[in-house]
């Protein structure tokens, strides 16, 4: 009777572990190969909701620049608001830009790191900024400027987009809108 259970216990054990040695995770799946036409697409979507953050920035800053020009007391309470949002949207454009999930095109390859790079450099920069009082942050001068113009301009190259970034993102936007209206059957969104 012991020599049954041991054998029915030992038959139970290999069983158990064939089945979860069977359950072992699925390999990840294989990157995307952005074709160039895709990865323009890609690249806009991750950088043109960061240029949107930083053009609200902008005006916020300018707000500022105006009520310390008057000698006003200025609240950075919106100039906050809007540098966090700066972080918020370049980290996440990093991330896309750098996810593991695609492979560019040889030649945006680099270009594309390097402006995935400025990116995370402009997230903890645009923290910091956010926490300024106004008086510095009207002073504040961008650090990086001129490498983050030159990465942006490369990888817009590479990827065979307008040389100018407004004009690049205004067609993305329009393909998008166009995309959504014909998927919302006419409509506009």
């Amino acid at each position: 009777m012991r020599t049954a259970r041991r054998s029915l216990t030992l038959l139970g054990l290999a069983a158990l572990v064939l089945g979860v040695s069977g359950c072992a995770p699925e390999p990840p799946p294989e990157p995307e190969t952005l074709t160039p036409t895709r990865a323009a697409t890609v690249y806009l979507e991750a950088v043109c909701p960061v240029n949107e953050a930083w053009d609200e920035a902008d005006v916020e800053l300018d707000r500022l620049r105006l009520a310390e020009a008057r000698g006003e007391s200025a609240s950075t309470s919106a100039f906050a608001a809007s540098m966090t949002e700066v972080a918020k949207r370049s980290g996440t454009a990093a991330t896309s830009l750098t996810s593991e999930e695609r492979t560019w095109p040889d030649a945006a390859r680099d270009p594309v790191a390097a402006v995935a790079e400025t990116l995370a450099a402009d997230q903890a920069q645009a923290k910091r900024v956010a926490a300024l009082p106004a008086a510095q942050a009207v002073d504040y001068r961008w650090e990086g400027v001129d490498d983050i113009g030159a990465a942006a301009s490369e990888a817009r190259a590479a990827l065979e987009l307008p040389a100018d970034a407004d004009a690049a993102c205004a067609a993305w936007r329009e393909s998008d809108d166009d995309a959504g209206t014909a998927e919302d059957g006419g409509e506009t969104r």
